[in-house]
């Protein structure tokens, strides 16, 4: 069987486990929060650029289909085509093995196919963008300036470097490593109006990122700021050393291993790719990766931060591996084995956790924080939190204690875009957000498009313990005359407590009110 055939099942198996893993788990918080983004589509949001919502629009059909498949099927398809774009990439730069391997890895990694490669996340269309720059880089790199192909390349670069920074702004690193490149190995590119016409498309495509935050004080740029400026903050070495194993688990252990190993090849000249296109995968991966341990030695980092650049390493022990195969057509290494078993392990525990661990993970096991940072709930429960709600809420409206289209009203982004998703687009109701724009995020411009609370209208507030806030409750409160004794829907997992939703019927707000607030 060739390679490529190969590559063509791993993608259709791969899919198909995702595919699973979407039907068994509820979306998370971050999901059903970019899913809201697709509500109505901007050239850019608090958080991110647009891609993944007009992503998530194409593939609910215009938002007509609504369940956790159709709003993650994105993630998998381009997790599947990523997984082609690897195997190109090893091909590329070595044989037909080495991507085979390559491919194999791309697979074994958590962030490229669960966390990135299932939930839907910016990261999910930014990885089709990431590696086909690099392939075009590659490609530009072997070529000289006089060659007919190459502005149409460095065209086509600017294009894909484009998208990725529209996608995330983790992108730019491409364009680090471009620059570097030129900077220590190529300065004839600068002789090539190419790059300069590449480096205008991309500034074309990225243009309403930055008219958008133009217009609203660069927010963007303050609020991501603020989550990795090292100014101000202690040393944090326990922090770091958390990070670095929070990399490991979140990109594959044996994987991450395998990198670092093959670095070390790299240095002593044992891997069998060219140099300079060795250079290339350095330049454009491991500024990303050293900023973000340098920053989470003085502040708290998500480990999958750097996952594009571990992903575009990995065709390094890809190199090596073919290098030390024991026959040109070796299916899967013992090493690969283990890589993609401890995948699988992950993904069903994953399962498995959400679905059927009894009680919560969290240390709050009763009162109102029940269940507090225990991340499984955000994918837990909230189906049958809504089909509760939706209950009560058509009694309510029956027996006239409550107003038709009464709309609910949250105070944080994370537990309003799951009330969205699974109660208020069941009941057809309106979200309203109340608060600080570091706590809204994306809610503060989308209170805008939405009818505004008037002087005595009423509304529900939903507050569930593992995201209970005093702050942010009693600022609901002081925008009410009132509200009555709430309705408590207690949630079991495995037949212990998990969570308590609490439903208040808020009464009489007072017109005048801040609902928004925009950061001093």
């Amino acid at each position: 069987m060739s390679f490529q055939k190969r590559v063509f099942l791993l993608i259709i198996a791969s899919a198909i486990l995702k595919l699973f893993f979407s039907t068994t788990t509820g979306l998370g918080a971050d999901e059903v929060y970019y899913w809201t983004y697709a509500l109505k589509l901007q050239w850019n949001y608090f958080d991110h650029p647009p891609l993944v919502a007009w992503l998530i629009r194409l593939t609910t059909g215009n938002l007509f289909f609504h369940n956790e498949v159709s709003v993650r099927l994105g993630a998998i398809i381009c997790s599947s085509i990523c997984i082609w774009l690897i195997f190109k990439l090893g091909a590329l730069m070595n044989n037909l093995q080495t991507g085979w391997f390559a491919a194999l890895l791309y697979t074994a990694s958590v962030y490229c196919s669960i966390t990135a490669g299932t939930n839907i996340l910016p990261d999910s269309p930014q990885m089709i963008f990431w590696l086909t720059s690099i392939i075009l880089l590659i490609k530009i790199s072997r070529i000289t300036n006089d060659n007919p192909k190459v502005n149409l390349l460095w065209c086509l670069f600017g294009l894909s470097t484009g998208l990725c920074m529209m996608s995330k702004v983790h992108g730019v690193f491409i364009w680090i490593g471009a620059l570097l490149y030129v900077l220590f190995i190529n300065r004839n590119w600068l002789k090539n109006w190419g790059i300069y016409l590449a480096i205008l498309i991309s500034l074309i495509i990225v243009s309403p990122i930055i008219i958008w935050n133009f217009q609203n004080d660069f927010i963007t740029y303050k609020f991501h700021s603020s989550r990795i400026n090292p100014i101000g903050s202690g040393l944090d070495l326990l922090g770091f050393i958390k990070n670095v194993f929070g990399q490991m688990a979140s990109n594959n252990p044996i994987s991450f291993v395998l990198i670092y190993i093959s670095l070390l090849s790299v240095f002593k000249g044992k891997i069998p790719v060219e140099k300079k296109e060795i250079k290339i995968l350095l330049f454009c991966s491991i500024p990303l990766i050293a900023l973000m341990l340098f920053i989470s030695l003085f502040k708290d980092t998500h480990p999958y931060w750097p996952g594009p650049a571990y992903s575009s390493l990995l065709i390094l022990p890809a190199a090596q591996l073919a290098a030390n195969a024991k026959s040109k057509k070796q299916i899967i290494p013992g090493v690969l084995k283990w890589a993609l078993a401890y995948l699988v392990i992950i993904a069903f525990l994953q399962i498995l956790v959400t679905n059927h661990f009894p009680g919560t993970l969290s240390l709050q096991k009763q009162g109102p924080k029940t269940g507090l940072d225990d991340l499984t709930l955000d994918s837990y429960g909230w189906r049958e939190a809504g089909n509760s709600f939706d209950s009560l809420y058509q009694s309510d409206v029956a027996k006239n204690i409550m107003p038709a289209n009464a709309p609910i009203v949250i105070t944080n982004w994370d537990t309003g875009a799951a009330i969205e998703f699974y109660v208020a687009h069941k009941t057809k109701q309106q979200v309203i957000g109340i608060g600080d724009i570091l706590d809204l995020h994306q809610y503060y411009w989308a209170n805008k498009y939405k009818k505004q609370l008037k002087a005595g209208d009423s509304a529900y507030f939903i507050v569930a313990s593992d995201g209970f806030n005093y702050r942010t409750s009693n600022l609901v409160n002081q925008c009410f005359k009132q509200y009555d004794k709430p309705f408590v829907i207690t949630q079991y997992r495995s037949g212990l407590i998990c969570r308590y939703i609490s439903v208040y019927r808020m009464r009489g707000y007072l017109n005048g009110s801040s609902i928004t607030k925009a950061t001093p």
